[in-house]
């Protein structure tokens, strides 16, 4: 659970540090690796941590596992609309920083 945890900031540090620092953005495959990465890590943590009390219920632990993931990708997923939204233009003409889903609107327009 611990490697999950961990895996999981290091992907938001990369994030912070390459994505929105030295605009990693640009590159098309960056945000969609990260996303990967972080659904990944997300199942990994719960299922270290169904491990422990769900034993024997292989089922009932994959269905667990799944909603929980989607359900926070999903949660993401919002939360990079509303960011985009709301922050985008601000973030844009104050510190140059392409935000959120504004890279799809960008790469779209071209």
């Amino acid at each position: 659970m611990r490697t999950a945890i961990l895996f999981l900031i290091l992907i938001f540090l990369i994030d912070m540090v390459f994505g929105l620092g030295f605009r990693f953005y640009r590159i098309l495959y960056f945000d969609i690796i990260l996303h990967f990465l972080g659904g990944f890590f997300v199942a990994m943590f719960f299922y270290n941590y169904l491990k422990e009390y769900m034993k024997g219920r292989k089922i009932k632990k994959l269905l667990i596992i799944t909603g929980a993931t989607v359900f926070i990708g999903v949660i993401w997923e919002f939360s990079e609309y509303i960011a985009t939204a709301f922050l985008s233009s601000y973030l844009y003409n104050t510190h140059g920083i392409i935000c959120c889903m504004a890279i799809l609107m960008t790469l779209s327009m071209t």
